[in-house]
């Protein structure tokens, strides 16, 4: 029988960003990160963007400010993360090799160490004019399980979670700057829970919440489990730390039970991949 870890606590910081203001949100988001790991939890995660805000009519203004691993937002994660002795996700804007910028999310674990990150596959609204969208799904295989990422718009897709899935994801972390205008907010809610569903195993999504120029975003921060359950959820409006457990042996059972990722025929897919 597989050995898994045993259950623990995630913390989703659901957060307020001052557009621009990277000296203002790190220092927010240590005193939510700090606060979490005086609780113990083993994966702090914060929402898209969480280092400069997020405002979709001002891309050009966010990509002046974009950095590599070597910038401030990173070398300042992987220092608390080493010091915390917890796995810190940290999106942000980043400077690829080939110059172009990316909306990624990093995954540093709890030594400190840079895992690696997951650029955003599906660009939104101007993101599309002027970001580099990413091509690749990784799988972190960790202490904490086989973690997978998406960002936002990312969770419209049901291929992007079963990239994941079929890669061996247990455990799919998904930060957001999820605007609440609209019908976004219900839709934010069915996305995550079909996602888990789908794939039978968690769903970790952290929004961001409050506004930003005529935008505000949805918050509602969730965990949804691997029958597509919301175990735990924030509200729109309030900022704070929403903490949930994570059984990975939950995943194993419900798919000894449950047989869709096995049932499924690939070789009957190949229109998914028509346009």
């Amino acid at each position: 029988m597989a050995e898994y870890p045993a259950p623990y606590e995630i913390a989703l910081v659901q957060m307020a960003s001052t557009f621009l203001n990277r000296q203002a949100n790190l220092k927010k988001a240590e005193g939510y990160i700090r606060e979490a790991a005086k609780r113990g939890v083993k994966l702090v995660c914060l929402p898209e963007s969480f280092d400069l805000g997020y405002d979709a009519t001002r891309i050009p203004e966010m990509m002046e400010q974009t950095q590599n691993e070597d910038g401030e937002t990173v070398t300042f994660m992987k220092a608390l993360a080493a010091e915390l002795g917890v796995y810190i996700l940290a999106p942000a804007y980043w400077l690829a090799p080939n110059g172009k910028v990316e909306n990624r999310a990093f995954l540093i674990d709890d030594e400190g160490v840079l895992l690696g990150g997951y650029s955003k596959t599906h660009p939104v609204g101007d993101e599309r004019q002027y970001l580099q969208r990413g091509t690749e799904y990784p799988i972190f295989d960790t202490k904490l399980g086989k973690i997978g990422i998406t960002i936002c718009y990312d969770a419209c897709f049901p291929e992007t979670s079963r990239i994941l899935a079929v890669k061996g994801a247990e455990l799919i972390l998904v930060p957001a700057a999820w605007r609440g205008n609209f019908y976004f907010k219900e839709w934010w809610d069915i996305n995550l829970c079909c996602r888990a569903l789908d794939n039978l195993l968690y769903v970790a999504a952290v929004n961001m919440t409050g506004p930003t120029g005529e935008q505000y975003f949805a918050g509602k921060s969730q965990i949804c489990d691997p029958l597509g359950v919301r175990t735990h959820a924030m509200g729109v409006e309030e900022e704070g730390i929403l903490y949930g457990t994570i059984d990975l042996a939950r995943i194993a059972k419900e798919r000894a039970f449950n047989t869709v990722l096995t049932d499924r025929h690939p070789e009957d897919y190949a229109a998914i991949a028509e346009r």
